[in-house]
């Protein structure tokens, strides 16, 4: 059978069991790391041989170097190698900081992201260690490392930890330190949406450390432990203030010294691959568009300036394009998928690849030092010099993962704030504010905004109406012309500009779309699943079920299947009996 129909056949038997809304939301965004998944996962995505090599070597390397209660210390892993076979670049820089609780977090995760967990694997008894020495240092109040300088990265990464381990394998000693530290977060965010290196009432709104959060939230959400929507809401406030008008993210919010009678507003801005990487990542894990002006540009500044081990060496550079970059610009842009995240991982897998340490005796037998990664070099190495070998090993293994860590936004186009919460608060909103919420339910993926936008067509607001219709012709759908056309009457010149561009997206439809085939039928559920044949589809549009040239029913899209090519449809009229094979074509209003 057809890989299509047979995946197509599979989604349309969980939509009716699990009710067209939520069919492809549920779906568990881990499950790639399972093995047989996760093998399909490297063919499908860009991985290779060579690279699941190369994980399982840093996951071996990173198993001999964890001390005996379950802690990797960046200061004194060396410890744990041979006395005649001592690995190098233990931290050289910040040693006075405690961030050994963040750097087990983080090796920890290079070990979840392959599917291991302290309850099966080769590695069970290594995580047992690791989420021993995790756990015990949790405070009362939720944090992990409230003494550390570094204590948001630290939290943050411990409660990702926390957090995918729940997800795979619920174990209830699990649940109540995430929640805890879920908790937390979620008290520790700045007005702003930012957090800062502490959970202190600060005003400055880091990005870095913020990428690390929102990832907290999605690994949350993901083990099924809720996230306040109000921090969630906020994120976006903190990436529309980071993001300038050409795509680039700023770092940090932090006010420059000033002198006295001097402007104490002024801030001081710096600026970082990595950062727009992040940008670009948390849009993705928001639910937001990735084919707007913002995203379109994010986009366009990673791919040029892709993974590069020359630039990454470089004494001369700034030191911002290195494996931190990498990493975020891999989690970024294997969300996007097609030619973007194809040109990146071409590059990302030569550039990681080829530096990664494989030494060997005079006998052929692995040195301790096989399969890292070193930490920093001369002039290059910013973060290695403060992380160590271990933290340069544990986010080196951790992109390599990326293939099947996560599944791929573009097939579940699910965010940390769902259309159902949106669609709640516009309901509760007066007239302003349902305005405000309209324009960011647009700013949404298409699957999301949608529904949405179609429900405010019908809304006793004039305005709202007319906005909302404006928005879905912005993303392909005609569904608010005849809104459109009443209103430009007497719409007022700005808003008529803004009608009849509208009015112009949807006159280039075509008006008829030949789709696919029907590829199951349903009629106890009224329902059919069809092809889309890479054609755009839109809720609420008439299709007609055809047999030899005549029509025997037709059908209202109520449901797409983002990056699979298939639709749903509710059964409206039939004159005959709708059967697998027949054609499927839409007229477009």
């Amino acid at each position: 059978m057809n890989r299509r129909i047979l995946l197509q056949r599979i989604l349309f038997v969980f939509l009716v069991a699990a009710s067209i809304a939520r069919a492809q939301s549920e779906e568990d965004p881990l499950s790639h790391r399972q093995r047989d998944a996760r093998r399909k996962a490297v063919e499908d995505f860009g991985g290779t041989k060579k690279t699941e090599q190369a994980v399982a070597d840093g996951l071996a390397w990173l198993a001999a170097h964890q001390q005996p209660d379950g802690m990797w210390n960046r200061l004194s892993f060396s410890q744990q190698c041979p006395a005649n076979d001592r690995c190098s670049q233990t931290a050289v820089a910040f040693e006075s900081r405690d961030a050994n609780v963040g750097l087990t977090a983080l090796a920890t995760l290079a070990f979840l992201g392959a599917g291991y967990t302290h309850e099966q694997g080769p590695y069970a008894e290594t995580l047992s260690r690791a989420f021993s020495y995790i756990l015990a240092q949790q405070t009362a109040t939720g944090s992990f490392s409230s003494n550390s300088g570094y204590q948001m990265y630290c939290d943050a990464i411990c409660t990702i930890a926390v957090a995918e381990c729940y997800a795979l394998t619920k174990d209830d000693v699990l649940r109540r330190p995430l929640e805890r530290s879920i908790k937390h977060l979620a008290q520790s965010q700045q007005p702003e949406g930012g957090w800062d290196y502490t959970d202190a009432l600060t005003h400055r709104n880091d990005t870095s450390i913020t990428g690390w959060c929102v990832m907290a939230i999605k690994s949350s959400q993901a083990a099924g432990v809720d996230v306040p929507l109000e921090t969630r809401l906020n994120l976006i406030r903190h990436f529309d203030r980071a993001t300038d008008p050409d795509g680039r993210v700023w770092y940090a919010d932090k006010r420059e010294n000033t002198r006295p009678g001097q402007d104490r507003t002024l801030i001081k801005r710096r600026y970082g691959p990595a950062m727009t990487a992040t940008g670009l990542f948390a849009r993705s894990a928001l639910g937001f568009r990735m084919d707007d002006r913002f995203a379109t540009r994010q986009i366009g500044h990673l791919l040029e300036d892709l993974p590069n081990l020359d630039k990454f060496r470089d004494a001369e550079s700034d030191g911002l394009h290195g494996p931190y970059y990498w990493y975020y610009g891999s989690l970024a842009l294997f969300h996007i998928g097609g030619e973007p995240w194809r040109q990146w991982n071409r590059s990302l897998r030569n550039a990681v690849l080829e530096y990664q340490e494989r030494p060997t005796t005079a006998k052929g037998t692995h040195k301790h030092a096989y399969g890292s990664w070193p930490a920093f070099g001369r002039g290059w190495g910013k973060w290695g010099r403060t992380g160590s070998r271990v933290y340069s090993t544990a986010i080196n293994t951790l992109t390599l993962e990326v293939y099947y860590r996560y599944l791929p936004a573009y097939l579940s186009p699910r965010g940390i704030i769902g259309p159902h919460e949106i669609r709640d608060l516009i309901d509760k909103a007066d007239a302003e504010e349902r305005s405000h919420l309209l324009q960011l339910a647009a700013r949404f993926h298409a699957d999301i905004a949608e529904p949405i936008l179609l429900d405010l067509l019908q809304s006793t607001i004039v305005n709202i109406r007319i906005d909302a219709a404006i928005e879905l012709a912005n993303i392909g759908s005609p569904a608010g012309r005849r809104v459109l056309i009443a209103a430009d009457e007497n719409a007022a010149p700005k808003l008529s500009r803004r009608i009849r561009e509208a009015l112009s997206h949807i006159a280039m439809i075509p008006p008829e779309t030949e789709y696919g085939r029907v590829t199951a039928v349903r009629p106890a559920a009224g329902m059919l699943l069809f092809d889309t044949n890479d054609h755009r589809v839109y809720y609420g549009q008439r299709v007609r079920i055809m047999r030899d040239d005549v029509s025997i029913g037709s059908a209202i899209v109520n449901r797409r299947f983002s990056g699979q090519n298939a639709a749903a449809a509710r059964i409206e009229t039939t004159s005959g009996q709708i059967r697998e094979g027949d054609r499927v074509i839409a007229d477009n209003p």
